[in-house]
């Protein structure tokens, strides 16, 4: 039996349109642990959030899965019909949005939602649901819970959503929860909070979590391991000191040099040239070479992952020690 909790499996998800089809995630493997934090880190666009929804089953149409499986607890996600999603979607597997809007009703109030949340998917009275509704809270960093369960929503800061948003997510006692960006339009002090509270609740109950972000600042504090994605691909993957201290891809090096502490007081910021390829009609070979001062006429192919199970990459033409790519192997 696998050792681990969620495997995703060569996914790939499209979207049919009238403009033609839009390559959102492309063959994409990774996997992930109980209790380990996974950063899944790329700039706007490069199919992050497709692929949180797709693991969900949160795709609608024109979007599609294409191919690959999702594997959960040995449970092929992408086999299932949506009658038997249900019971998994916010059970075991929860998702917390970057709007908490997108998870909390406007008209009802907290209380309402936390216990419907609750009775959806266990039989629960209604003060037993409301006393676990107050403790989740209280755990997430909401100060006065109780009070709190009478509140709408917009009588909370966005903070205090988030918060919420957060709380829905873990009423359930899930398995795995994906966060997609739920701190970016937060400030920092409130962000580091959410961080510290999120990393102390998933090492208390061992569950997973894929953190999904464009921020490596806030994934290097918190992850364990990182899959860095570009055009709908995962690029490199490895545990979080490996990828970051010793980058293999370019596009991961470029990620890293672009923050403006790794910039010398008073020289200009580093920053990747060009942009990102157009996914209606992706480039042949890998999407990074017109972006990348180090590529060649190998890099007309399309590159598969090599490196170690610990660090591989996507490159033919890997940063850092030439010698070290000769010692490697093919995950």
């Amino acid at each position: 039996m696998s050792s681990y909790l969620l495997e995703v499996r060569n996914l790939s998800t499209r979207f049919f349109t009238n403009q033609g089809t839009l390559h959102a995630v492309e063959d994409v493997s990774f996997n992930i642990r109980a209790g380990e934090i996974m950063g899944l880190v790329g700039e706007s666009g490069s199919g992050k959030s497709v692929t949180g929804f797709s693991i969900l089953g949160l795709i609608d149409k024109p979007g599609k899965i294409t191919s690959g499986e999702i594997i959960f607890k040995g449970q092929d996600l992408s086999k299932l019909s949506p009658k038997e999603l249900r019971h998994i979607q916010g059970n075991r597997i929860a998702m917390v949005f970057q709007d908490p809007m997108m998870t909390l009703n406007p008209v009802l109030r907290i209380s309402e939602q936390m216990i419907e949340a609750l009775q959806a998917h266990e039989k629960i009275n209604y003060s037993n649901a409301r006393n676990r509704a107050r403790d989740v809270l209280g755990a997430t960093g909401v100060p006065s819970p109780e009070s709190r369960l009478d509140a709408y929503p917009h009588q909370l800061s966005g903070g205090m959503r988030q918060r919420v948003a957060l709380a829905i997510a873990m009423l359930n006692k899930p398995d795995l929860i994906i966060a997609d960006e739920p701190t970016t339009a937060l400030d920092v002090s409130i962000q580091s909070q959410i961080l510290a509270e999120v990393q102390g609740l998933v090492r208390a109950s061992n569950m997973a979590l894929i953190w999904i972000t464009h921020d490596l600042s806030v994934v290097a504090g918190i992850a364990d391991r990182l899959s860095v994605m570009y055009a709908g691909r995962i690029v490199e993957n490895g545990g979080i000191s490996e990828v970051l201290d010793n980058p293999r891809h370019p596009y991961t090096s470029g990620l890293i040099g672009s923050l403006p502490g790794n910039s010398a007081p008073g020289t200009r910021l580093q920053q990747i040239r060009g942009l990102a390829p157009n996914m209606f009609n992706p480039p042949k070979g890998c999407t990074f070479a017109s972006r990348c001062d180090f590529a060649t006429a190998e890099c007309h192919n399309q590159p598969e992952l090599m490196g170690t199970h610990a660090h591989a990459f996507r490159c033919f033409n890997p940063v850092g020690n030439p010698a070290l790519t000769e010692q490697e192997i093919k995950p």
